[in-house]
């Protein structure tokens, strides 16, 4: 039978889970299942990913407090874990749901933007992210040039042929070395990501190796960072954009066609006028592509995102 810890996680308001979560489409992805009605939210973590390649797969449950200043993670193993191992998974929920972030300046300038004061008022703008920056380079690859139908596709093979099960039968998704051990065909062929196999099989190798987790360093200048993402393969500005946000770098407007048009009507711009869009969020200085995503997805549902 699995063991079951329960951790309590203090969140400081305004917060609201439904808001991070719906904050991008990550919660659609394998291994993630929101039960919006009941706010309980399915994963599992692979701890071995988390520290050195060594620790098992756990279930997690999440949950909200009543109040929203607590969130209670259910964390069952198929033996008891150690503290240092329940530490993880409380890291991990932490970068997952952005806790760490300080966003009160971002929140001062919304609350004086009518349109963005729900922003600051429900406490918007947390992103959900991966437990790894490996798992969230390779979720970007995956939404490239494609439909998030063929996005979601991706991700669910992936888990489902590397990912290690946890006590429910629930896989989770697999970690760099893992990834880099598959040939480029496995790729290609299995969990048929086209033009992009060998690009995700060199993201694997480069984070199995050590060498990107050295070289995307989050505390490196925005511009720096910017520059190190560019020069992987398969990633240009809009996934690096992306990718950006998700490192806790909010001054990129990471512009697609979606996003363009969308901007575009919002504002009664000329599509395709990326300075026009730019001039609207200056005032935000490094939260401008932060603000922009909030007026993107303002009143479009998570699984459209």
């Amino acid at each position: 039978m699995p063991t079951s810890h329960t951790l309590r996680i203090n969140v400081v308001p305004p917060f609201d889970l439904d808001v991070v979560l719906g904050g991008h489409g990550w919660v659609a992805l394998a291994p993630h299942e929101y039960q919006r009605e009941r706010r309980r939210l399915h994963s599992a973590v692979d701890l071995s990913t988390l520290a050195g390649g060594r620790g098992p797969v756990v279930d997690i449950e999440l949950r909200p407090g009543p109040k929203n200043d607590v969130l209670s993670a259910v964390v069952s193993g198929r033996r008891a874990l150690e503290r240092a191992q329940l530490e993880l998974v409380r890291r991990a929920l932490t970068k997952t749901l952005s806790l760490e972030l300080d966003l009160n300046p971002f929140w001062r300038r919304c609350s004086k933007v009518p349109r963005l004061r729900w922003v600051a008022d429900q406490g918007a703008g947390r992103l959900m992210c991966s437990p790894t920056l490996f798992e969230d380079l390779l979720k970007l690859l995956m939404t490239t040039n494609c439909s998030w139908a063929n996005t979601k596709s991706m991700v669910r093979r992936t888990t489902e042929a590397l990912g290690r099960r946890a006590p429910s039968g629930r896989r989770a998704f697999p970690g760099a070395r893992t990834c880099a051990a598959q040939p480029e065909s496995f790729w290609r062929d299995e969990i048929r990501t086209g033009y992009r196999a060998a690009h995700c099989k060199a993201l694997a190798e480069g984070f199995s190796s050590g060498e990107l987790p050295e070289r995307l360093d989050p505390a490196l200048p925005t511009a720096e960072l910017r520059r190190r993402l560019l020069a992987l393969p398969g990633f240009g500005p809009y996934a690096v954009g992306q990718a950006l946000r998700l490192l806790g770098h909010f001054d990129d407007l990471a512009l697609d066609s979606w996003v363009r048009k969308r901007a575009a009507q919002l504002h009664g711009l000329t599509p395709g006028d990326d300075r026009a869009i730019a001039a609207r969020y200056q005032d935000f200085e490094r939260y401008a592509g932060l603000a922009l995503w909030m007026d993107m997805i303002a009143d479009v549902p998570v699984d459209q995102l």
